[in-house]
């Protein structure tokens, strides 16, 4: 049976067995003017004699605001806003809406080429900056001069997908931000939902698991083929922990395309295109979901990956199991959705009560219901998309 997901108003976050119930604010942390510190996920202590009043955030914009709310942006005085709204067009638009301030905002630099610009950061005097894993890497030299002119370094990490470190980092946001208990709030509910997924696959016979899976970003349109993912990251790693079998599982590189030949010989039960907004040479064909894409333009998008005659030759295309989930909403707090929709996909019958539609908006309406997150996560080919 064809199962779509359109989001219309306003999200939520995982496991339709668990409560849908988050508390609606949190109180400012009582330590605020205190001295206190963090470890960040690197596993380096970051002190501070008070809560940061400037906060330049190189990542993770808006983890940053559904941790704070809208009240924390008054604290950030530049983004890396180069390159954002071409490879990011869907957050960007809802989060400049809905924050037209955001606008005013310095960019220090590139939204995906890890370059910091140091010397607008450090004439901004900002207290910390928040950067994630590989900026902190290729920043190395930049980032020692900020901190010996006072500007202490904060690293994040939401790409590996890993619950731990979804956690930490979020709870380091609340405690930067005063926001502890929304943070406290929006880690229960990630860890609840991946325990409720992982404790009903884990009882299952093992001939109901390990469905082949073929995962593709779409961003390169019908013509060629994108990224796929090794068991570490992104869509791999969420395939790993629903004892699926990736079919890029042992790829060395994290990311890369497959080849052609290897995808037929895999011989894929299931197909996933990965799409977000993308402003590049294939954008006319390039597959769309998410934030402000409307279920008939990604209908139209994925029809044109179903009729590939490259998916002609597998079990996906012949059973009809080509869907499309939204890529550009991974790596926030709320991205464990995202387990719960592929695992309704690979087993229908035991997630059948879950709503990861309804997760999203109740999220949205208690943590940042300034934004509406209208659009498309999760859709199934139409009947008529192969050809």
């Amino acid at each position: 049976m064809q199962r779509r997901q359109l989001i219309t108003a306003i999200p939520g976050l995982f496991g339709a067995a668990l409560s849908l119930s988050f508390p609606l604010a949190a109180r400012a942390a009582e330590t605020e003017g205190t001295s206190f510190a963090v470890t960040d996920l690197l596993g380096r202590e970051v002190r501070f004699e008070k809560a940061p009043e400037r906060i330049v955030v190189a990542n993770y914009i808006l983890n940053f605001l559904m941790t704070g709310g809208a009240a924390s942006l008054s604290k950030v005085v530049a983004l890396p806003q180069d390159g954002w709204e071409a490879t990011r067009t869907g957050e960007y638009k809802l989060l400049t809406e809905a924050f037209p301030s955001i606008l005013k905002l310095s960019s220090i630099g590139g939204y995906h080429d890890n370059v910091l610009n140091t010397e607008r950061i450090l004439s901004l005097k900002p207290d910390v900056i928040l950067v994630n894993i590989p900026q902190y890497r290729d920043n190395a030299r930049r980032l020692a001069v900020l901190e010996r002119a006072g500007v202490k370094t904060v690293v994040l990490d939401y790409h590996a997908m890993k619950p731990e470190n979804h956690a930490a980092s979020t709870r380091i946001l609340g405690k930067l931000l005063g926001r502890e208990e929304a943070a406290e709030a929006q880690c229960r509910r990630y860890e609840e939902a991946l325990k409720d997924l992982q404790t009903r696959i884990a009882v299952l016979p093992d001939e109901k698991k390990h469905r082949r899976v073929y995962v593709e970003l779409g961003n390169e349109g019908v013509a060629r083929l994108g990224n796929s993912y090794n068991r570490t990251v992104l869509w791999g790693a969420i395939l790993e922990e629903l004892s699926a079998a990736n079919i890029a599982a042992d790829m060395k590189a994290p990311y890369a395309p497959l080849a052609r030949e290897f995808v037929i010989a895999a011989n894929p039960q299931t197909i996933l295109i990965a799409g977000s907004i993308w402003r590049n040479a294939a954008e006319a064909d390039s597959m769309r979901m998410g934030l402000t894409v409307t279920e008939d333009e990604a209908q139209k998008r994925l029809a044109g990956f179903a009729a590939r005659p490259l998916f002609a030759k597998t079990d996906a295309y012949r059973t009809g199991e080509i869907w499309a989930v939204d890529h550009g909403s991974l790596r926030t707090i709320a991205d464990y959705v995202f387990p719960q929709f592929i695992a309704k996909i690979l087993y229908p019958d035991v997630f059948a009560d879950l709503d990861p539609d309804e997760e999203i908006r109740t999220f949205y309406r208690n943590y940042l219901p300034e934004v509406n997150p209208a659009g498309v996560y999760c859709l199934r080919a139409a009947a008529g998309a192969k050809r």
